[in-house]
């Protein structure tokens, strides 16, 4: 390859039939069908890396020609996204640490394996022993360097804490340690110097903050993100930090109601991890991708192209996880299909995929357990009943939902899903008839969203809000107070 003989990149991850109209943008990939052959190609190539990299520097290195270590095996399995075999692999080698130096010992190793085996449950959908993982590794990192000292590998274990608790739902946590590892970054690197890490802080703000409702901070974050990025590695090269930040930038402005831009970030996020991973490569960021341009197209009502969007994506998800994995990323492919057959209005479809996603998010975190995603499941069937013109089904589910919610993130806490539960189940209240319920329900969503968005706020959630409110007071018959909320109403849709 370095000699220009191999004509392609080269891949071991799985390929897909997909066709991108990228043309000569996108590079030729060769597939290598067997990880087998790959693991015993690295067993020989690595040693003979490291030894030439070590030539100038020492005459006596001695050379090993072969190496099939664990470390070795759980770093290939890494870059494969075979996340199952890389964590048992860092499970075997942290054993062989604690039992070289000792249960008790304190070393940089142990650290690593604990951040690692974090990333790995992260990735295959347990949050939970991610977040156990990740606080070990702190833990550790602060009595190996100090407590209050600022150190990347102290920054690093901040931020995956950050990603772990938001992964949770626990947004607010999420954002202290991202806060934490950010000023960590900026006492190591400076507060004006562009790094990969303090980008990264930047880009999981804006995420976190896009999660509580707050988007126009999530775009400055991102935008900030974006612009330093850009400056480390070059405005016209493909990084996936440059890929991930558009992406984010893309879905900020879908829930800003700007389509056009959203469309136009999310296909240059696409396009650029083609030309990382390969133009048919099943890849979680390039899944990720068109999962995002489904959601983005639902958007303008282009509701045909979003299923297709979403099916590329179910597709690729199986084909890198397993047809019969429960994952989250399958479970969530399945749940915006649901939603988009309800928007085109096959509702039987749509029941049975929010079915098979909430089936999948049940067996993945709990039965039992209190979890963002199975609420937002509940939500879902409780919408598409809805539309089968089963009410009770409909409130019995978005009750659910609103406990759930209650349970994460508290009763009292002003949160964008306790808000959106609230009005669903004002909808399906007035539904039912009962408009005095409908009222109070669609009051609370009101007030909650002006707490979260501000008071005077022209925001889209709030407008929705003023919406439900109108026609809540209307149908109870009280047409005074539906006047004065109508009045509001359109003096905010000019603003927008």
């Amino acid at each position: 390859m370095n000699n220009h003989g191999q004509v392609e990149n080269m891949s071991a991850l799985s390929s897909m039939p997909t066709e991108t109209g990228l043309g000569e943008k996108v590079k030729k990939v060769f597939y290598i069908s067997n990880p087998r052959q790959l693991m015993r190609y690295y067993y020989t190539a690595t040693p003979l890396k490291y030894f030439v990299s070590k030539i100038t520097e020492s005459a006596e290195e001695s050379l090993t020609l072969f190496d099939n270590s664990l470390q070795l095996k759980s770093d290939v399995y890494e870059s494969l996204c075979d996340y199952k075999n890389f964590k048992t692999c860092m499970e075997e080698i942290l054993q062989n640490y604690v039992s070289q130096f000792g249960k008790a010992s304190i070393h940089s190793n142990i650290a690593l394996s604990f951040s690692k085996l974090g990333t790995a449950c992260k990735k295959i959908g347990d949050h939970k022993k991610a977040i156990s993982y990740h606080k070990q590794s702190l833990q550790m990192n602060r009595r190996i360097y100090g407590e209050n000292t600022a150190h990347p590998a102290i920054a690093a274990s901040l931020n995956n804490l950050g990603i772990a608790w938001g992964d949770l739902g626990d947004h607010r946590k999420a954002i202290s340690y991202y806060e934490q590892s950010l000023q960590i970054d900026w006492r190591i690197h400076g507060e004006n110097t562009a790094h990969p890490g303090i980008a990264s802080s930047l880009n999981n703000l804006g995420s976190t903050w896009g999660s509580l409702g707050d988007d126009k901070k999530a775009v400055t974050y991102f935008e900030q993100s974006l612009q330093m990025t850009w400056s480390i590695y070059g405005e016209n090269n493909a990084h996936p930090d440059i890929a991930m930040t558009l992406a984010n930038l893309g879905l900020t402005w879908t829930y800003l109601g700007d389509h056009r831009k959203a469309v136009s970030y999310h296909e240059q996020s696409l396009q650029m991890y083609r030309r990382i991973y390969g133009e048919t490569t099943a890849h979680p960021h390039i899944a990720m991708s068109l999962n995002n341009l489904g959601i983005t197209w639902m958007g303008p009502g282009d509701y045909k192209k979003a299923v297709s969007y979403h099916e590329q994506s179910l597709q690729m998800r199986r084909r890198i996880y397993g047809d019969n994995t429960a994952h989250p990323d399958i479970a969530g492919s399945f749940g915006n299909l649901g939603t988009t057959w309800r928007k085109l209005g096959d509702h039987k479809k749509a029941v049975s995929y929010h079915e098979q996603s909430l089936q999948m998010m049940r067996s993945i975190f709990g039965e039992n357990t209190a979890h963002p995603d199975i609420a937002m499941s509940l939500t879902n069937l409780g919408n598409v009943w809805g539309c089968l013109d089963n009410h009770k089904k409909a409130v019995t589910h978005h009750e659910q939902s609103l406990q759930m919610l209650f349970t994460i993130y508290g009763k009292n806490t002003p949160h964008p899903d306790i808000a959106k539960s609230l009005g669903n189940l004002g909808t399906a209240w007035g539904d039912l008839g009962d408009h005095k319920k409908a009222v109070n329900y669609h009051e609370q969503t009101l007030g909650m969203m002006r707490g979260i968005c501000g008071e005077n706020t022209a925001h889209p959630y709030i407008i929705t809000s003023l919406q439900n409110v109108y026609v809540a007071w209307r149908n109870l018959g009280d047409y005074g107070k539906a006047v004065i909320y109508y009045i509001e109403l359109e003096k905010m849709k000019k603003t927008v």
